[in-house]
Parts: structure tokens; sequence; C-alpha cells
């Protein structure tokens, strides 16, 4: 999926690292844009990450004249979901809504009505127009239950807000400078003293008077303790003036804002949090990465992360007397300190972990989009080929894309286009249309998202231009509608005139993403001009089919009325106007002597019933035994009746598909330059042209894959394995589009 988040741009502290944590996990999974409307921190740091940005500037806080450039920017990229974080983004999105037909989200990072304390006016007019602003959006995302909590009792629907807890990279590597030159910096002696220190912007929520006025208890016990402070804000005229009325400015360390905040950290000895409202607080999971001990007030979903006397100490919110008896604890039981900061540690990786969070908004994602399509009926995708046909190859790819895409995404809508529609709906449980329908096919595509050529060598005028046509006007079509396009493990061409290379080179140009089924095909689409950038080497679908054909052989051959105990070796053969004029006679006395040398009776394999009649002539020229299958199978069937051969002489390529796929070794009889493309491809050489079949070259191959069979075998497994390994990807890439 692609997700917009929104930004101010200016953020910094935990929320700049709360958000850039969950971007650059779900830029793993997904694709994900950010747009920022101020430069700031957040917009400057973003820069270096791998992660698409863009600066929408506003001229002021209020100005809406990019609400018209940001919707046209968000029609264009087809982005699936907008993210917003924070006032400004929520603000922006109430106005922006009415022009983007895609559902919204908000994380609620804090408690919206105490974001604004600095000032009168920004109290109430900031803070009444960000409650305004939530009530248009679709979706929220509370950092905690306690959160989701707030939401829902201040009548937020409750079925569209989740949970979601901010989480941290436990696996990151810790930068940070050493304690004595943190220390330096700030020209703190703390010999023989012990370090309290508390993370947060200068704000009346984040409770720094309540933790001044603990400091204050503390030292009337101990007098060896230093208390930082880490942050910036309006608050800190006030905070100076009441550590001097305390009479304890000359143990209380204000740093400022701090970057590297690692280094402040490890410096400390005990982590404290005194707010009056949270979240979930970054930098508490910035100490536990750590494993410092922490006395936390109990407020927001922080006693979900802190259990009192266990991961460490909590007090009431306000209570400063008692929070001063718990960091009082720590400095006088060290043991219980290394204690609670393992368990701490220990805790957060195993139930805040950034795999987790990714995986959480992944869900969440997924969960808005499947109720925005079940409210409008959409279909996921539109699969098209050469399906209904009764080509047990092309019938294997529509089974193997089909599989592919359900098992990375189980509750896929998926609309197939075919001759036979009912035999696609029966057969594989998805919803069919007539592929010469073309007002049932536009209806579809006004309600479907992506359009997926699925196998096959599709793009080519060998067979006529009137096919050629057929298929690129499909992708003009889907791409007039708004799908997006992708070309799944086909082969290209050959497209040998020059106007239908141009109808071709267009079309193709137009994909948003293009897997090609072999390293030749990359060759083929180069000799077009198509420069598309996005166009990749994979492998047939077929290699994706995921079966144990040794438990259907025995059943497949025995429904046929074939001996089980006899060896054969696999022929399949197809009609063909330039195979050469003694084409059947030359493939007559190779199979006689594959018969009189090894003893393999010939097992014809039809994959069409138009193959039957070249079979038959065949049959009327040898003398040897043979069989035949008869009966229609399945996929599997037909890979398990292969399965049982020696070896494989094909003309279809998904026959030998088939036979690579269990590792049967194969030659192929290259009536069209794929079969020439897909024997190289698994690294052999084993093929004639039946333009000029030479009869003593096929003796040869035959020869050496008889002379060892079961290294014949073992090479073509490997080679079998290694595209196998290859086909996984074409489907992450499809849901990837969706």
């Amino acid at each position: 999926m692609k997700v917009l988040h929104l930004i101010s741009g200016g953020d910094k502290g935990g929320a700049k690292t709360a958000v850039f944590t969950l971007l650059s996990a779900l830029n793993e999974e997904i694709e994900v844009n950010v747009i920022c409307f101020m430069e700031g921190v957040f917009y400057n740091e973003i820069q270096d990450m791998p992660i698409p940005s863009m600066l929408m500037k506003q001229k002021y806080r209020n100005d809406l004249t990019i609400i018209k450039p940001l919707a046209k920017h968000i029609r264009k990229e087809r982005y699936d979901i907008v993210h917003a974080h924070g006032a400004r983004a929520n603000f922006i999105c109430m106005f922006l809504k009415p022009f983007v037909k895609i559902p919204i989200i908000t994380t609620v990072h804090s408690d919206y009505k105490l974001d604004f304390t600095d000032s009168l006016y920004k109290k109430y007019f900031y803070t009444a127009l960000n409650a305004i602003a939530l009530r248009t959006v679709d979706y929220y995302i509370g950092i905690s239950n306690n959160f989701r909590n707030m939401l829902i009792e201040r009548g937020f629907d409750e079925n569209r807000v989740f949970a979601v807890y901010n989480t941290i990279d436990f696996e990151q590597e810790i930068i940070c400078d050493s304690k004595e030159n943190f220390l330096a910096r700030y020209g703190i002696d703390a010999k023989g003293k012990k370090l309290v220190g508390i993370i947060g912007r200068l704000d009346y929520v984040k409770g720094h008077d309540i933790f001044l006025n603990a400091a204050a208890e503390v030292l009337k016990k101990r007098d060896d303790i230093i208390f930082l402070m880490a942050g910036e804000g309006f608050e800190k005229p006030n905070l100076e003036k009441q550590a001097a009325k305390l009479g304890i400015s000359d143990k209380i360390v204000f740093t400022g804002f701090i970057e590297d905040i690692f280094s402040f950290i490890n410096a400390i000895d005990i982590n404290v949090c005194s707010s009056r409202s949270e979240s979930f607080p970054y930098m508490l999971l910035e100490g536990a990465l750590m494993k410092k001990p922490t006395a936390s007030t109990a407020v927001g979903g922080i006693p979900d992360l802190i259990t009192d006397d266990e991961t460490g100490l909590l007090s009431p919110p306000g209570d400063y007397a008692e929070l001063a008896e718990n960091i009082l604890r720590y400095v006088e039981n060290p043991h219980l300190g290394e204690t609670h900061g393992e368990a701490l540690y220990k805790y957060a990786k195993s139930n805040f972990s950034r795999e987790s969070m990714k995986r959480r908004h992944v869900e969440i994602y997924n969960t808005v989009l499947r109720r925005e399509k079940d409210a409008r009926k959409l279909f996921d995708i539109i699969l098209s080929g050469y399906y209904g046909y009764d080509n047990a190859g092309d019938d294997a790819l529509l089974e193997a894309v089909i599989s592919s895409l359900r098992k990375e995404k189980e509750d896929l809508s998926i609309l197939v286009l075919s001759k036979k529609p009912q035999k696609a709906i029966s057969e594989h449980g998805v919803h069919s249309i007539n592929r010469a329908n073309f007002f049932s096919i536009r209806k579809a595509m006004k309600k479907s998202r992506l359009f997926i050529y699925g196998g096959g060598s599709l793009i080519q005028d060998i067979t006529s231009t009137q096919s050629l046509v057929y298929y690129t006007f499909l992708l003009w079509m889907a791409r007039h509608y708004g799908l997006r396009l992708m070309v799944y493990g086909n082969g290209i061409g050959p497209v040998t005139k020059e106007r239908n290379k141009a109808m071709a080179r267009g079309a193709l140009n137009m994909c948003d993403y293009i897997s090609l089924r072999d390293p030749e095909s990359m060759n083929d689409i180069k000799e077009l001009g198509v420069t598309n950038p996005n166009i990749h080497i994979s492998v047939d679908p077929v290699f994706s089919l995921d079966m144990e054909a040794g438990l259907l052989m025995d059943e497949a051959l025995a429904a046929e009325g074939i001996a089980v105990d006899k060896k054969y070796f696999a022929v399949s053969l197809r009609p063909w106007q330039y195979n050469e004029v003694n084409f059947i006679g030359k493939i007559a006395e190779v199979i006689c002597y594959v018969h009189s040398k090894y003893d393999l009776i010939p097992l014809f394999v039809p994959m069409h019933s138009m193959d039957l009649g070249i079979i038959r002539e065949i049959i009327a020229k040898i003398t040897c035994p043979h069989a035949l299958i008869s009966k229609e199978h399945n996929v599997r069937g037909l890979m398990g009746i292969i399965s049982k051969t020696e070896f494989a002489m094909c003309m279809r390529l998904h026959s030998l598909i088939y036979a690579a796929s269990v590792n049967v070794p194969v030659i192929g009889l290259a009536y069209d330059p794929k079969v020439k493309y897909f024997i190289e491809y698994l690294n052999e050489k084993s093929y004639v042209d039946t333009s000029n079949v030479d009869v003593n070259a096929v003796k040869i191959m035959i020869d050496k894959i008889m002379e060892n069979p079961e290294l014949a075998r073992e090479k073509t497994g490997i080679e079998s394995k290694r595209l196998k390994e290859l086909s996984g990807n074409d489907a992450k890439e499809a849901i990837k589009l969706l």
C-alpha cells in the first residue's frame, strides 16, 4: 500500500523520534511518503532518511493555499491512506477531506486538550480548532489503550479508534558519548554523586515543577545527588525561580535541548517522568533500552510499561513526596535499580518492539482499507491472461497467480477475465466475467484498484495483431480508470511490425511494475524501446505452485489405465505451421531410438485438445509401445504424471516448466524463442529448432541424460529450486501496488 504521512516539520524530541521510528519501520513493509508544512528539525533530519519527503510550505500556520496542490498531489500519486500527526496536520486534513476520496487517519500523540499551554490565545484558539479538526478525521490511533479509552469517553466512535504503543528499535546500535565527556560539556563534577535525570519539553503538562519539589525532598536527606533537566520550553524561567526559591539551584542543571539523547541517558543513574498527562512517553522506552531504573507518575499508558516495584516505581500524578521516596529507594538500593532496569528492558523488548509497532500499523491500514473496500464493493485485482481456452499451461498460470496472491493476502477480491467465467468461478473461488464483454470490463474497472497480466506471452504479434491490440487496449483502458498496472511473470515478444512495436512500447511504459519470466525477455523489451524503470527479471508464475507431486502420480496414472511399474519419458507436442516438413518422421525416429536403447515407453501428454492431432500422427509412425494421457487432469495431476518420467521432450513451454518443477530433466523442441529462453534460464542448452530438427543432436542430449539419470535429475532440481525462490517476489510486489 502507499501511505502519505503529514506532519508540521518542526517536531523534535520524543514526538520526532516516535514518528521517525514508525516511518523507518513501515518503509520496510509498505510505501511511505512524508509531506511537511514548515522547515524545522523534523523536516531537516528526514532528508537524511531513505523515505521520500517534500515540503509544502505554509506562509503562516493557518495558510490554506496549500490545500489545492496537496489534493492534486494525493490524486496524482494515488495514495491509499493519509496519516496525520499533530494539530497542524489535523487542521489541514479538515479542509483537505472534501477533495480526496481516501481514508484519513490521525495519531493522537498527546491529550489534545493539554497541547497548548504557553499562552492563553493558543490554549483557547488552537485547542478548540484541533478538537474540531479531530472530529472530521475518519480513524484515530491512540498511543496507548488509556488514550483510546479517553477518545471513546469523549464521544469518538469506538469502531474507528485503535491503539498502538510507541516502540523503539531494540536492535539498533546505541551511539553515545562517554559519561565523563557528556558531563564535561556542562562542567558537572559527578565524582561520588548520583545523577537523576528527566527528559521533555519544559511545559506545565510535563510536571517539571513536581520534579523540582521531589528533588527538594530528596536533597533534605541526601546532598550527594545532582538533578539534570533535558529540554527547553517557555516554563524555564518559572522553573529556575522555583529552584532558587527551594534553595536547590546548585543541585539542578538545565541542559537545554539535547540532540544525542542517549548520551544524556547514559550519564544519569535514575530516569524520572513526573508528567501530569502522558500518552506513552518515548523517553521511558529510551531509558528502558539502556536498562535505567525508572521512577514515574502513573499517568496515561505508563502503567502498561511500568509495573510498580517490578519494572520500575510508580507514584500518583502530582504526588512529589512519593516520587521523592521512590527516587531515594533507588539511590539507597543500587541493586534494586539494576534489577528493575533489567526487568524493564526485557519487558519492553518483548512487548514494545519496533516489529510489533510496524505489524500493528499495517494491520490497522489493512482493516481501514478493507472497510472502505467493503463499503464501495471494490475489486482489489482484475486478472487477465489467455484464460478459459482449455490450455493446461494457462490454467496452471491462473491457479499459480491466484494462489500466490492469496498466500500474501488471504482476503483479496479478485476478478478474472476469462473465456469461460463459470469455470474460473467454480475452480478458483473468484469473480469472473467474459473477457470479450467490454461493457462489463469497463464497469468493473471503475470499481477496481489493480490490473494484472498474469503470465504467458501476451505482448506479441506472432499469433496475430488482433491479440496484441486486445491486450494493449486493456492496459490503456485500465490506466484511464485509474488502476495500477502490473505485468506478472510474462514473456515479451516477438513483436515484428513497426506499428505494433509502437503500440506495445506505449502500453508497457505505462505499467507500474513489470516482471519478466526470463532474462531474454529483458532483451526483447529493450529492443522494443521500452524505457519503463520498473522492470525486473523473475520467473514463470507456475514455479510458485506448492505441491507434493509424488502423492498424485500413481493415482493419475491408474486413472488412465497406465502401468505404474514401467519406465517412461514424457513427450508433449503441438501443431505449428513452421515445423519442418519431416518433423513428424524425425520425432518418431527419436522416440523409437529411446525405446530401443533404454527400454523407455513414450508417454504422450497433450496440453491442449488441439495437440491430439499431431500426437496421433506420431503414434501412427512408431512401432514401439506407447501411452497417452486421454483424460482431463488438473495441474497437480499432470505434474504428478510427468514426475514419473525419466526425462521430458516437449514443445509446449508449460510442459517443460511442469517437468522442471518436479526435477525431471528436459529437452526443448523450440518452435518459439520462449522455449529456447526457458532452457537457457535452466543453465542448459538441450533444445533444437523445430524448423530444422537435428536428430543426432537430440539423441546426444538424451544419451547425456540417461548416462547418469540421477545426476541429471539432481542438476535439474538445483536449477528448479533457484527459480522457485524467485517466484514469490511477484505476489509481494502486487500487494505493494495495492
